[in-house]
């Protein structure tokens, strides 16, 4: 493994209105999140070029580009590592991807079952569930798709684990549910993962619905 990256970009751009997250030293000095009314892929690289001059961060300080593998909508995905592959190569730095799930279920220390659910686009809902010890993230199924309705109807705030669900399904989802918020900014905890193994390459998830 290489050196670890000390500034990191970290693109998310299949899920909902996408999301990007600047990090140094492993934490986060900027993030940006896009709106879900809007194309997930969107002045992708402007805002990336906006969020750095803001934090002054010049494309010569980055070590490491680092992707969402997924899942989401072929052109999400495709257009997040394209921008991902341009800036390796032309900036001559590292690249990695990984799953948004797993990325989401590594960056959550405190709880050692959890499922996460995210948008997936006209009223899908992308689900996976795993387990973690210490530094280490185990899946207990693959990702798979069911209706936001069948989702948000079988929450409950007995069932074992922590459920963590996006922002825009968080809203949604009744107070007994018991259910956490696990924010918009998903490309925060790409930045961490990817930053922990900067070798990293996951084949990208093209999910479809299962209904």
């Amino acid at each position: 493994m290489n050196t670890k990256p000390r500034t990191v970009l970290a693109i998310e751009s299949a899920i909902s209105g996408g999301s990007i997250s600047l990090q140094r030293d492993g934490g986060e000095i900027g993030g940006w999140v896009g709106e879900s009314a809007v194309s997930k892929a969107e002045d992708l690289l402007a805002n990336i070029d906006s969020l750095m001059a803001t934090h002054g961060i010049s494309r010569n300080d980055l070590d490491l580009v680092a992707v969402s593998a997924g899942p989401g909508s072929f052109t999400g995905i495709r257009i997040g590592i394209a921008t991902a592959l341009g800036l390796k190569t032309g900036l001559g730095i590292q690249m990695a991807s990984e799953s948004a799930l797993r990325a989401i279920a590594y960056t959550q220390l405190d709880n050692e079952l959890l499922t996460i659910a995210v948008p997936a686009g006209r009223e899908a809902v992308c689900v996976q569930s795993f387990a973690r010890s210490g530094n280490e993230v185990v899946e207990l199924d693959q990702p798979h798709t069911i209706r936001e309705s069948d989702l948000l109807s079988s929450l409950s705030g007995d069932a074992p684990g922590s459920v963590l669900l996006h922002s825009l399904l968080f809203e949604k989802a009744p107070s007994s549910a018991g259910a956490i918020d696990l924010g918009t900014n998903v490309a925060f905890a790409i930045g961490q993962i990817c930053a922990a193994d900067p070798d990293k390459i996951t084949k990208p998830l093209f999910i479809a619905k299962g209904f």
